[in-house]
C-alpha cells in the first residue's frame, strides 16, 4: 500500500483525504445562470477491463474537459483532460495521448508496462505538436491538464498499472470489493516522493501539481518564473496549476527543457502491480475534486460494486458527477471509472443495439418554460459536440436515449436495445390477441 512522506504530511493544495464532501474553492470563469444538467456516459469494454465515462458542462459557458480511451483484451488506455483558457488543447491532445499510448503498449514486451522515459517522450511530443498547432492558428491557443491510466493484465490474474499526472485532475486506485483480502498484501506501489498514505479502501492517489507545492515552486523560480500566495497559489499571478500541455505563454524559457519550464509537460507517474480482479481505477477532473476527498469517492464506488458487482459503470459515474452539481461545484465535471473484469457486454454491442453513448438528465429539454434563449444554446452546443440531435429520442420502455437507437418497422416505437424491443413486442402481441379475442 501506498506511503506516506517523511512526517506523513501531505504537499500543499492538497485536501485532506479524510475529508468528505467539502467546500468548494472560488475559481475564475464566466458562469451561467443556471448549470447545463445534461450528461453524456460512454461505456466500453474488452476481455479483462471495463469502463465508462461520464461528462457534463455545469455552469461554465464553454465545456474545455475531452477524454479518450481503448480496451483491447487485458490491455487498456484511459485519458481525462481538463482544458483552460478554451477547449482547443484538450481536444487537440486527447485522441493522441491515447494513440500514442496504445502504441507504446502494443510495443511493450509481454506481461511489461512502457517506461517511464516513453511517457515523458510521449507527453513532450503531443505537446510540441500542440504548440505547432497554435503557430498555424494562434487563436486556439489553451492549456489543459492531464490523467491518464494504462493498465495490463498479467498471466497470473492480476493486473499492473500507471498513473500518470500532470496538472490538477486525479487519479485513485480502489481495493477489489470481491478480493480484498489481496488489495491488502499482494499490491505493491511506486510513486513520486510527495506522495501520501491514503485511506482505506483507496489503495494509491495521485497529487495535484500546484504552484506552491514544494518541488513544483523551486522550478518555477528558477524558470524565472514567481508564486503568489493566493487563494489558490498562482504561477506569475494567474494559472493555478504547475504542470500541463499547452500554456506556451509559461514555457519560453529557451535554454531549458520542457521538465524545467514554469510549466512543466512532463508527467509524474506512479505504478502499481499485483491488483486483484475486479480493482477499479477512478479518473476525473478537478470539478469533482474540488468537492469530494479521495477516500469518500473511493468509499462510493467500492460500496456500491461489492453490494451489486454488476453495477452498471456508467450509471456510478452519472451519479457522482449529479452529487459533486449538488455539492456546488461550478467547473465542468468529467469523471470515468475503470474495472479490471471482463466487459465483454460492453465490448459485443451490435450496430444497431448500441448503449454504449448515452445521454441522461434531459428531461429540462421538454420545458420550453424552463430555459432561457442563452441557455438553450448552450443545450444545443453541448448536443452537437455529443452528436446527439436537438431534442431527445427515448425508448419506449425505459425512456432512455441513446446515441443509436432502432425504430420498429411495425410499431413504429423507438427501442434503445434487445431486451426492451421484446417487451415492447411481448405488449403488443398481448394487445393483439386481446383485440382479436373481442
Amino acid at each position: 500500500m501506498a506511503q506516506a512522506p517523511e512526517g506523513g504530511k501531505a504537499c500543499p493544495g492538497r485536501a485532506c483525504p479524510a475529508l468528505c464532501w467539502q467546500q468548494p474553492s472560488i475559481k475564475m470563469g464566466v458562469m451561467l445562470s443556471s448549470p447545463v444538467e445534461l450528461t453524456r456516459v460512454q461505456r466500453g469494454g474488452s476481455g479483462g477491463l471495463r469502463c465508462a465515462v461520464g461528462e457534463m458542462q455545469g455552469w461554465r459557458t464553454n465545456h474545455e474537459d475531452a477524454h479518450a480511451f481503448c480496451c483491447e483484451g487485458g490491455d487498456g488506455v484511459f485519458w481525462v483532460l481538463d482544458g483552460h483558457g478554451g477547449e482547443e488543447a484538450s481536444r487537440f491532445c486527447a485522441p493522441r495521448l491515447k494513440q500514442r499510448s496504445h502504441k507504446l503498449l502494443q510495443e511493450a514486451s509481454p506481461g511489461q508496462l512502457p517506461a517511464d522515459a516513453d511517457f515523458s517522450q510521449m507527453f513532450t511530443d503531443v505537446d510540441q505538436g500542440f504548440r505547432e498547432r497554435c503557430m498555424e492558428v494562434p487563436d486556439e491557443q489553451s492549456g489543459s491538464t492531464v490523467i491518464g491510466a494504462v493498465i495490463r493484465k498479467q498471466q497470473d490474474g492480476t493486473y499492473s498499472l500507471k498513473l500518470l499526472n500532470c496538472g490538477d485532475s486525479r487519479a485513485v486506485v480502489v481495493s477489489s470489493p470481491s478480493n480484498e483480502e489481496a488489495s491488502r498484501t499482494k499490491v505493491q506501489s511506486r510513486q513520486p516522493e510527495c506522495g501520501v498514505e491514503s485511506v482505506w479502501p483507496c489503495l494509491l492517489e495521485t497529487i495535484d501539481h500546484k504552484p506552491n507545492a514544494l518541488g513544483e515552486k523551486a522550478r518555477i523560480e528558477a524558470a524565472g518564473g514567481m508564486v503568489t500566495m493566493d487563494d489558490p497559489p498562482r504561477l506569475d499571478g494567474n494559472l493555478a496549476v504547475s504542470r500541463g500541455l499547452g500554456d506556451f505563454e509559461y514555457k519560453s524559457a529557451q535554454s531549458k527543457p520542457p521538465g524545467d519550464q514554469k510549466v512543466s509537460c512532463i508527467p509524474e507517474i506512479y505504478e502499481v502491480t499485483g491488483l486483484p480482479e475486479g480493482s477499479i481505477c477512478i479518473l476525473a477532473c478537478d470539478g469533482l475534486w474540488d468537492v469530494a476527498s479521495n477516500a469518500k469517492v473511493s468509499e462510493m464506488v467500492h460500496d456500491q460494486l461489492k453490494q451489486n458487482p454488476k453495477s452498471d459503470l456508467g450509471v456510478m459515474a452519472a451519479q457522482l458527477i449529479r452529487k459533486a452539481l449538488q455539492e456546488n461545484s461550478r467547473d465542468n465535471i468529467t469523471v470515468m471509472i475503470i474495472q479490471m473484469q471482463s466487459g465483454l457486454e460492453w465490448a459485443q454491442q451490435s450496430t444497431r443495439f448500441n448503449p454504449s453513448d448515452e445521454m441522461m438528465f434531459f428531461d429540462k429539454l421538454g420545458d420550453s418554460n424552463t430555459l432561457d434563449d442563452d441557455l438553450k444554446k448552450q443545450y444545443n452546443s453541448f448536443l452537437r459536440m455529443c452528436d446527439f440531435p436537438q431534442q431527445p429520442v427515448q425508448c419506449s420502455e425505459s425512456g432512455r436515449w441513446y446515441s443509436s437507437m432502432w425504430k420498429c418497422p411495425k410499431t413504429g416505437k423507438i427501442y434503445c436495445n434487445r431486451h426492451n424491443q421484446k417487451k415492447g413486442w411481448a405488449k403488443q402481441q398481448r394487445k393483439e390477441q386481446e383485440s382479436s379475442a373481442q
